[in-house]
């Protein structure tokens, strides 16, 4: 009898053990429902494909040579004490005129030293 009551006291043991190592069922469905409204509430997130841009227009080239526009180097000159816009303007075969209004002097006589004047291109 005492064997008995040993046994069975051993089997509740045992019992009592297993069920407090293993979840409960409604622990299980809790985390379920929670999924599930998670799931619910995330926006919906849709993929469009991008546009392709149209093509862009290429000119055909003008003339020979297949440039558009004639490549030119621009050059650069910075006035020295003493030098005038005419003596500068010589200097690069090109009119006084031209040259002022190129680097926008509207007053010839008005040129500093160590100014820089861009030398338009001889056409």
């Amino acid at each position: 009898m005492r064997k008995f009551l040993i046994f069975i006291l051993l089997l509740s043991l045992a019992t009592v053990a297993c069920a407090q190592l293993q979840p409960s069922n409604t622990a299980v469905e809790d985390n379920e429902v929670a999924q599930e409204t998670e799931a619910e509430e995330a926006p919906r997130v849709e993929v469009t494909a991008t546009p392709a841009l149209p093509p862009t227009y290429t000119p055909e080239p003008d003339g020979f040579g297949g440039h558009i526009s004639p490549v030119s180097t621009r050059t650069m000159h910075i006035v020295q004490a003493g030098e005038t816009l005419g003596e500068i303007a010589s200097q690069y075969g090109v009119d006084t005129k031209f040259l002022a209004d190129s680097n926008r002097i509207y007053n010839y006589h008005l040129i500093e030293v160590g100014q820089v004047l861009y030398i338009p291109p001889c056409e």
